[in-house]
Protein backbone atom coordinates (compact mmCIF):
# COMPACT_ATOMS: atom_id res chain seq x y z
CA UNK A 1 0.00 0.00 0.00
CA UNK A 2 1.12 3.48 -0.77
CA UNK A 3 0.42 6.32 1.68
CA UNK A 4 -1.02 9.24 -0.22
CA UNK A 5 -2.00 11.87 2.26
CA UNK A 6 -2.77 12.80 5.83
CA UNK A 7 -6.46 13.57 6.41
CA UNK A 8 -7.52 15.72 9.38
CA UNK A 9 -11.21 16.09 10.25
CA UNK A 10 -12.40 18.24 13.12
CA UNK A 11 -15.14 20.29 14.67
CA UNK A 12 -15.24 21.94 18.09
CA UNK A 13 -16.03 18.65 19.81
CA UNK A 14 -14.05 15.98 17.97
CA UNK A 15 -10.74 15.47 16.18
CA UNK A 16 -9.83 12.68 13.80
CA UNK A 17 -6.56 12.06 11.97
CA UNK A 18 -6.21 9.38 9.31
CA UNK A 19 -3.83 8.28 6.59
CA UNK A 20 -5.42 7.92 3.15
CA UNK A 21 -3.79 5.06 1.28
CA UNK A 22 -4.34 3.32 -2.01
CA UNK A 23 -4.33 -0.47 -2.10
CA UNK A 24 -2.52 -2.45 -4.79
CA UNK A 25 -5.81 -2.62 -6.68
CA UNK A 26 -6.23 1.17 -6.57
CA UNK A 27 -8.94 1.24 -3.92
CA UNK A 28 -8.76 4.10 -1.39
CA UNK A 29 -8.44 3.10 2.25
CA UNK A 30 -8.49 5.23 5.41
CA UNK A 31 -6.31 4.14 8.32
CA UNK A 32 -7.35 5.97 11.49
CA UNK A 33 -4.38 7.38 13.40
CA UNK A 34 -6.26 9.17 16.18
CA UNK A 35 -9.81 9.88 17.25
CA UNK A 36 -10.19 12.26 20.17
CA UNK A 37 -12.94 14.10 21.94
CA UNK A 38 -12.05 17.74 22.62
CA UNK A 39 -12.90 19.42 25.90
CA UNK A 40 -11.56 22.82 26.87
CA UNK A 41 -13.00 22.76 30.37
CA UNK A 42 -14.28 20.24 32.87
CA UNK A 43 -17.97 19.45 32.50
CA UNK A 44 -19.16 21.07 35.71
CA UNK A 45 -20.39 24.64 35.26
CA UNK A 46 -19.03 25.65 38.68
CA UNK A 47 -15.53 24.68 37.51
CA UNK A 48 -15.80 26.89 34.43
CA UNK A 49 -16.50 30.30 35.96
CA UNK A 50 -18.16 31.58 39.09
CA UNK A 51 -18.83 34.83 40.86
CA UNK A 52 -16.85 35.79 43.96
CA UNK A 53 -19.11 33.69 46.16
CA UNK A 54 -18.27 30.60 44.13
CA UNK A 55 -21.54 30.24 42.27
CA UNK A 56 -23.29 31.60 39.20
CA UNK A 57 -25.72 34.42 39.79
CA UNK A 58 -29.41 33.88 39.35
CA UNK A 59 -31.48 36.34 37.32
CA UNK A 60 -32.72 39.08 39.63
CA UNK A 61 -30.27 38.13 42.36
CA UNK A 62 -29.36 41.08 44.56
CA UNK A 63 -26.12 39.62 45.93
CA UNK A 64 -23.08 39.00 43.81
CA UNK A 65 -24.78 39.16 40.44
CA UNK A 66 -22.21 38.66 37.72
CA UNK A 67 -22.47 40.63 34.48
CA UNK A 68 -24.35 38.92 31.67
CA UNK A 69 -21.29 39.20 29.42
CA UNK A 70 -19.51 36.47 31.40
CA UNK A 71 -21.34 33.73 29.51
CA UNK A 72 -20.45 35.32 26.16
CA UNK A 73 -16.80 35.64 27.15
CA UNK A 74 -16.78 32.05 28.37
CA UNK A 75 -18.09 30.83 25.01
CA UNK A 76 -15.47 32.83 23.11
CA UNK A 77 -12.68 31.62 25.39
CA UNK A 78 -13.85 28.02 25.09
CA UNK A 79 -13.92 28.28 21.30
CA UNK A 80 -10.45 29.86 21.25
CA UNK A 81 -9.02 27.08 23.42
CA UNK A 82 -10.61 24.36 21.31
CA UNK A 83 -9.24 25.90 18.12
CA UNK A 84 -5.75 25.97 19.68
CA UNK A 85 -6.14 22.33 20.73
CA UNK A 86 -7.17 21.32 17.20
CA UNK A 87 -4.21 23.18 15.68
CA UNK A 88 -1.85 21.58 18.22
CA UNK A 89 -3.06 18.05 17.47
CA UNK A 90 -2.94 18.78 13.76
CA UNK A 91 0.65 20.05 14.02
CA UNK A 92 1.70 16.93 15.96
CA UNK A 93 0.38 14.63 13.24
CA UNK A 94 1.88 16.74 10.46
CA UNK A 95 5.30 16.57 12.15
CA UNK A 96 5.01 12.78 12.53
CA UNK A 97 4.18 12.43 8.81
CA UNK A 98 6.50 15.07 7.28
CA UNK A 99 6.33 13.83 3.69
CA UNK A 100 2.58 13.58 3.28
CA UNK A 101 0.39 16.32 1.85
CA UNK A 102 -2.53 17.23 4.09
CA UNK A 103 -6.29 17.47 3.60
CA UNK A 104 -8.17 19.35 6.31
CA UNK A 105 -11.94 19.46 6.75
CA UNK A 106 -13.73 21.50 9.40
CA UNK A 107 -16.88 23.63 9.64
CA UNK A 108 -16.54 26.95 7.83
CA UNK A 109 -16.68 29.01 11.04
CA UNK A 110 -13.46 27.47 12.43
CA UNK A 111 -11.54 26.32 9.33
CA UNK A 112 -9.51 29.48 8.75
CA UNK A 113 -8.97 30.10 12.47
CA UNK A 114 -7.40 26.65 12.88
CA UNK A 115 -5.18 27.19 9.83
CA UNK A 116 -4.09 30.57 11.22
CA UNK A 117 -2.98 28.86 14.46
CA UNK A 118 -0.61 26.53 12.58
CA UNK A 119 3.03 27.52 12.04
CA UNK A 120 3.60 28.86 8.50
CA UNK A 121 5.73 25.90 7.39
CA UNK A 122 2.99 23.42 8.35
CA UNK A 123 0.19 25.60 6.99
CA UNK A 124 1.87 25.51 3.57
CA UNK A 125 1.52 21.70 3.49
CA UNK A 126 -2.28 21.86 3.73
CA UNK A 127 -3.19 21.72 0.06
CA UNK A 128 -6.84 20.66 0.37
CA UNK A 129 -9.33 22.38 2.66
CA UNK A 130 -13.00 21.51 2.90
CA UNK A 131 -15.33 23.85 4.77
CA UNK A 132 -17.58 20.98 5.83
CA UNK A 133 -18.06 18.88 8.93
CA UNK A 134 -17.19 15.41 7.62
CA UNK A 135 -16.72 13.68 10.97
CA UNK A 136 -20.06 11.89 11.04
CA UNK A 137 -20.13 10.78 7.42
CA UNK A 138 -19.95 7.06 6.69
CA UNK A 139 -16.56 6.04 5.33
CA UNK A 140 -17.80 5.57 1.76
CA UNK A 141 -19.23 9.12 1.62
CA UNK A 142 -16.11 10.50 3.30
CA UNK A 143 -13.86 8.89 0.68
CA UNK A 144 -16.08 10.31 -2.08
CA UNK A 145 -15.92 13.82 -0.59
CA UNK A 146 -12.13 13.59 -0.29
CA UNK A 147 -11.73 12.30 -3.85
CA UNK A 148 -13.78 15.21 -5.23
CA UNK A 149 -11.59 17.75 -3.42
CA UNK A 150 -8.65 18.91 -5.48
CA UNK A 151 -5.33 20.23 -4.18
CA UNK A 152 -4.82 23.99 -4.41
CA UNK A 153 -2.43 24.99 -7.17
Amino acid sequence: MKAQRLVILSDLGQFKAARLETTDRGTPRLETLETARLEAYPNRVVDKVADSAGRHSAPGSATGAAPLADDHNLKLETKRRLIKAIAGKMADHMQREPDLPVSFAAPADILQQVLDELPANLRARVDVTLARDLLKLPQKELLEALSRATPAS
